[in-house]
């Protein structure tokens, strides 16, 4: 198993120049992949790992047999809403009024001025923690705490990570290094898995993927799955990789 850091994230140095999109990431994983050896393999991710590997498919085609993410794929937008079922629109409507989508526009907050942030961050482990602990705390679907949900020794060593390594600011540059938000979007390079698809629509997410495995009674609630269900996610993640390798 190779776990690479996003350049400027956690154990990884901060780039020195801009341009660091998630389709750069993809071809220095590539790279790094073929460097280490590995002629065939799978890529996973969650989050921002959502965007990264599907390029590393696109970034090595022949060599990736297959892409697997926690979600993210076919979430409808605005344009998409007039051929929604009804039972569909009204899941659409519900993830609007989730707090991860009305909450504090932290995608906004960090392209306008990453560094200025970056000082609280690194100068107090208070506030770092008190906005690891807002983000924590919207990016779940279940009505609870984040301690709650994830062991609370994960979320402060994740905090840990970050303050340690000074990486709170530089892993904020890509949002810097982008014009806007929008949903990942996939590829057809490889097979692709998805762990939950939910609030994403499967024939939306088709558009632009092959899935071949779309669960819809997978355990979860948060979006830091790993952290939340990683034993289910081990094992879902082994049925699909069984599946396309």
């Amino acid at each position: 198993m190779v776990v690479p850091s996003v350049p400027g994230f956690g154990f990884s140095a901060p780039p020195r120049e801009t341009g660091w999109n998630v389709a750069r990431v993809a071809r220095l994983w590539a790279q790094l992949m073929r460097r280490l050896g590995y002629d065939r393999y799978g890529t996973q991710g969650g989050d921002l790992g959502a965007y990264i590997a599907p390029e590393v498919a696109k970034a090595a085609p022949d060599h990736v047999v297959g892409v697997y993410i926690t979600a993210g794929l076919g979430i409808p937008t605005e344009a998409d809403v007039p051929e929604l079922t009804e039972e569909e629109r009204a899941a659409f409507e519900q993830l609007q009024q989730a707090d991860w989508t009305n909450g504090v526009p932290h995608h906004a907050l960090l392209r306008a001025a990453p560094q200025t942030f970056a000082y609280g961050w690194h100068d107090s482990p208070v506030a770092a923690l008190a906005w690891m602990i807002q983000k924590f705390k919207e990016f779940t679907a279940a009505d609870k705490l984040p301690e709650e949900l994830i062991d609370r020794d994960l979320i402060l060593t994740n905090t840990t990570l970050y303050w340690l390594t000074d990486t709170f600011g530089s892993s904020s540059w890509p949002m810097y290094d982008s014009t806007g938000f929008g949903w990942p979007e996939g590829q057809k390079a490889a097979p692709t898995g998805v762990y939950s698809g939910a609030p994403g629509i499967r024939r939306l997410a088709e558009r632009h993927n092959s899935i071949v495995h779309w669960p819809t009674d997978n355990p979860g609630g948060h979006r830091f799955l790993a952290m939340d269900q990683p034993d289910a996610m081990a094992a879902d993640m082994r049925a699909f990789f069984d599946k396309v390798r």
